[in-house]
């Protein structure tokens, strides 16, 4: 087939000049059209909807009519292509609100009937409502003194006089109401045809595209556009089974999908991209800055945690009744989840989904798996006993895979057991990260201050000084080897006037400043089963007399 031409407004402008006629959209017949989604790439903050449209096109000029688009649209990311069995000439587009379902033309003549219709329809009920009081006032007697005896004969002529009337009225009214009903539902189909709940958008956006065909045609065209309300993010489950030969970890990429679009997606392929459309375009532009005096708050105090309350001992038959629903799993197999392929660009990574699918316009999020991975990993136990004396279990990586991995939620699970949340910053391939499952309530660990002493001014009293200890001890409990990471902090001057002074009784840092955090010392000791190893930090403040001190938050 012969491709479409597509004219923008620029493109139909140059027509003009050029003395090709362009043609009206108020003065060509109008052609509805019905369209459906074919796919959709859905970005963290927007989504890029593709429709198929086919349509038979009389020669001459014509507009064709797409009444299905939602309120959400961006009119100006609409493009259109398309094919044809001959020439065709695509011109300018349209835009139009309009109530759902009611966009087209021969929608709204359609509307217009049943209304006047059903304004035909009230008004005989209320004549017929009208004769019918009007033979209820006749059939009551008169009260009063006045009141005469009715002639038997005559009364029963009239009883039957009346009944006949009632009836008849009766008749009339019922079959009004049901043809009164049946306009409601006809108003109401054209108005709201796939039923949507009143707090969704009643509105669409209703596009005539400007067509020209030198003769009849048969055409396909491709529209696509940009709307909003569509999101997806990324989340983890890594679940960390320390229960076989050698401690493993499955790390499975998700992605939660949401679309509140006004538009069902039906059977539609869909790929996930990540880039982000409404993050921005080019970099901000920079201006300078002045440094000022500023006075930083004193920090809050660090609760630490509620202690993990013990699990009870094991009963027997607990326990069998543990080891039966294993030997039953054993008997399953497990079944495979769908997996999304990846297209991998230079500058954004695409998650094309396998198969079609269905997604409701509304407020729930729907979950899709993307990939999986296991890495290598290395087991450690860390604890900052300054803060918080429990030691974590933690699981330290390689990200090897192709593409990052994105900031989202981790949900973590320890031997089959859901332990909590995490949280991933952006990883590029190649980085290393770690993970935290839990505490390991086989490591005991417990810091005490040794010593605090003050010295006043000495003999010029011009200085005063203070020493601090505190003890670190570890145990492990475990039967096997533990390699830990046990981190503590000595403050750090960046004033002349006060000095920091590590002494001899401060035990040898394997590492400091990690991660660039400055003032942190780290130990890395290799427990042996059952054994307890302490750690001693010792360091002296000395600062002007008749000034006073205090400890701030160290600026990253």
């Amino acid at each position: 087939m012969p491709r479409i031409a597509v004219l923008s407004r620029k493109l139909l402008l140059g027509a003009v000049l050029a003395g090709v006629s362009p043609f009206a959209l108020a003065q060509a017949a109008s052609l509805s059209a019905t369209s459906r989604i074919e796919g959709v790439t859905l970005y963290p903050d927007a989504a890029l909807v593709s429709r198929r449209v086919s349509v038979e096109i009389p020669a001459g000029e014509h507009e064709v009519v797409l009444s299905d688009l939602p309120a959400q649209i961006d009119p100006a990311s609409l493009r259109i292509e398309g094919a044809g069995d001959t020439k065709l000439l695509i011109g300018g587009v349209e835009f139009r609100a309009s109530a759902a379902g009611a966009g087209t033309p021969e929608a709204q003549k359609r509307l217009k009937a049943l209304r006047a219709e059903k304004d035909r329809v009230g008004d005989k009920i209320d004549a017929a409502e009208g004769k019918k009081a009007m033979i209820n006032r006749l059939a009551s007697p008169g009260e009063g003194k006045d009141t005469k005896m009715v002639d038997p004969e005559q009364w029963l002529k009239a009883v039957e006089i009346v009944g006949k009337g009632l009836r008849a009225v009766n008749e009339e009214l019922r079959v009004l109401r049901d043809e009164d009903a049946r306009l409601d539902a006809e108003i109401a189909a054209i108005e709201n045809p796939e039923g949507i709940a009143p707090s969704q958008p009643e509105t669409r956006i209703v596009a005539a595209i400007a067509v020209e065909a030198q003769s009849a045609a048969k055409a396909e065209l491709s529209v696509s556009y940009r709307v909003r309300g569509a999101s997806w993010r990324p989340v983890y489950d890594a679940r960390l089974d320390t229960r076989g030969t050698a401690p493993a970890l499955e790390l499975v990429r998700r992605a939660l999908i949401r679309q509140q679009t006004g538009e069902d997606w039906k059977e539609a392929k869909v790929t996930l991209s990540t880039l982000a459309v409404n993050r921005g375009t080019a970099a901000p532009e920079l201006r300078g800055e002045k440094v000022a005096i500023y006075e930083r708050p004193a920090p809050k105090p660090v609760m630490a945690p509620a202690p993990v309350a013990r699990s009870a001992p094991m009963s027997a038959e607990i326990a069998a009744a543990k080891i039966a629903e294993e030997q039953r799993q054993k008997a399953y197999i497990a079944a495979d989840e769908a997996e999304a392929k990846v297209d991998l660009g230079d500058y954004q990574a695409e998650f094309v989904l396998p198969g079609k699918m269905t997604l409701a316009s509304g407020g729930a999020e729907r979950s899709v798996r993307l990939s999986a991975e296991k890495p290598e990993i290395k087991l450690v136990v860390r604890t900052a006993p300054v803060l918080d004396p429990t030691a974590y279990l933690e699981a330290g990586f390689t990200h090897k895979g192709e593409t990052p991995i994105l900031p989202g939620e981790v949900l973590l699970s320890r031997d089959g057991t859901y332990i909590g949340k995490g949280r991933f910053s952006q990883i590029a391939p190649g980085e290393n990260t770690r993970l935290g499952f839990g505490a390991d309530d086989r490591v005991k660990v417990t810091r005490v201050p040794l010593s605090r002493q003050a010295a006043g001014p000495g003999l010029l009293g011009s200085t005063k000084s203070e020493e601090f200890q505190f003890r670190t001890v570890v145990r492990n409990l475990h039967a096997f080897p533990v390699p830990m990471v046990i981190e503590d902090r000595i403050p750090v001057s960046e004033d002349q006037a006060i000095t920091v002074e590590r002494m001899s009784e401060l035990t040898k840092p394997d590492l400091e400043a990690p991660d660039e955090r400055r003032g942190v010392i780290v130990w890395i000791p290799n427990l042996k089963p059952q054994e307890e190893r302490a750690f001693v930090t010792a360091y002296r403040l000395r600062w002007p007399a008749g000034k006073e001190i205090r400890a701030l938050p160290l600026r990253p």
